[in-house]
């Protein structure tokens, strides 16, 4: 059966305003090997899958700087400490990135992005019957544009790889899970 490693030294080696990257000093359970290794402490983040009653779901288009692309994903964002649950960031950047707003937002899902380097957890909401209700309001480093899109045209267009954000398939997942 395997088991855990064991953890014989930490020390950070960078401390960047998003995230922290830890190295690990660790022996193998199984081999005995030491070993040096990296983790990245990242805040714990949200995705909301927001659908109109029509069945109109509201993505965004936004520019992201690690693949140098505009992708086409859904709402969310990290979790702040001023925050107190997920529940409240989701409902917060929901209104922030699309100025639309749910009373009906439900966790559908909860998951470890990359847990070979990441730390953190993502959660996924379902926003059902939004509606708009105010303008975005967007960060500084933020760049948005809303798309609508029907709840049924989403699955060829994730087969196109119009859509290629794997916590926004995910999260499309999650909802078409809760069906089964």
């Amino acid at each position: 059966m395997i088991q855990e490693w064991l953890v014989l030294k930490r020390r950070m080696t960078a401390n960047y305003p998003l995230f922290q990257i830890e190295e690990k000093n660790v022996r193998s359970p199984r081999t005995g090997a030491v070993m040096d290794v990296q983790a990245i402490h990242f805040p714990d983040w949200v995705v909301v899958l927001p659908i109109t009653r029509d069945q109109t779901v509201i993505m965004i288009h936004q520019y992201r700087h690690g693949n140098e692309k505009i992708c086409l994903e859904l709402p969310g964002g990290l979790v702040d400490s001023d925050d107190d649950s997920p529940k409240t960031t989701a409902q917060r950047e929901l209104l922030e990135e699309t100025g639309y707003r749910s009373k009906q937002i439900v966790k559908i899902g909860e998951t470890y992005p990359q847990p070979a380097v990441l730390s953190n957890r993502c959660s996924f909401y379902l926003a059902n019957d939004v509606e708009r209700v105010g303008e975005m309001s967007l960060e500084a480093g933020e760049e948005i544009s809303l798309v609508h899109i029907p709840i049924n045209a989403i699955p060829s267009k994730i087969k196109r790889q119009e859509i290629d954000n794997a916590m926004t398939i995910l999260a499309f997942s999650y909802y078409w899970m809760m069906a089964w």
